[in-house]
């Protein structure tokens, strides 16, 4: 007897699920955590000045200023600024196909908007961290500079693994230059250089016997300089 089965039967509906499930990832840790501020210029600019060093001040009682020796020479505000960089995603969507019935999504047209806003989001963490800086014209895009390219005095460019000892100096040289650094924004390998520190000789992590767990991660991290928090960033070169 012939058995009628499903490889020969005509007009089954598809088992499609009414999901779509986006695999890339979205978040982007400093763009995200960086104070946003107004610009109206092609070049955005700012100032940044500095005190003199500290050192000992003793002076006579009623002593006066008598000469134009005596008064300090004063120094201007350094002038600082970054290009303003335009960024856009552009889509297209027929009327057809934004009538027709669609799995996992009601609007075509909506579902575009929502994954180029989350490209130009991930576009922007990009160049914010990587980006070299262009001044544009009528033929060229303007581009803003970036934080790594940015960085020219608190940096070391020693060679090899990322020590715990290095990352200390490199606390240790903000700090010297007025900075107090509080957040390490790093990517997969050098988050893992971190976790590997083991901190000062006998030093010890306390784990609770109840608590099953085998801890191998550092977000956290307590310097002589304060705490620094470890933010995983998927856009900082390795």
């Amino acid at each position: 007897m012939a058995v009628y089965t499903t490889y020969e039967a005509i007009g089954q509906r598809e088992d499609l699920t009414s999901i779509i499930v986006n695999i890339s990832p979205t978040e982007t840790p400093a763009f995200s955590a960086m104070k946003k501020v107004a610009a109206t210029g092609k070049l955005h600019e700012w100032q940044t000045d500095a005190l003199a060093a500290a050192a000992t001040n003793e002076q006579v009682e009623g002593a006066d200023l008598a000469a134009a020796s005596d008064f300090a020479t004063l120094t201007p505000t350094t002038r600082l600024g970054n290009r303003c960089q335009i960024l856009s995603k552009n889509w297209l969507v027929s009327h057809t196909t934004e009538a027709v019935s669609k799995a996992g999504r009601e609007s075509e047209y909506e579902y575009q908007a929502q994954k180029k806003m989350k490209e130009l989001a991930r576009d922007t963490e990009f160049d914010l961290i990587r980006n070299t800086s262009a001044a544009g014209s009528a033929s060229v895009a303007r581009a803003m500079t970036g934080i790594d390219v940015s960085l020219t005095t608190n940096v070391n460019s020693t060679g090899g693994d990322l020590l715990e000892g290095l990352y200390n100096d490199m606390l240790q040289t903000i700090f010297a230059n007025g900075g107090n650094p509080n957040v390490t924004f790093c990517n997969g390998f050098q988050k893992r250089q971190i976790s590997a520190f083991s901190g000062p000789t006998g030093a010890s992590k306390n784990i609770a016997l109840a608590d099953k767990r085998l801890i191998n991660s550092v977000d956290v991290y307590e310097s002589d300089f304060g705490l620094q928090k470890i933010i995983l960033d998927r856009h900082v070169p390795t």
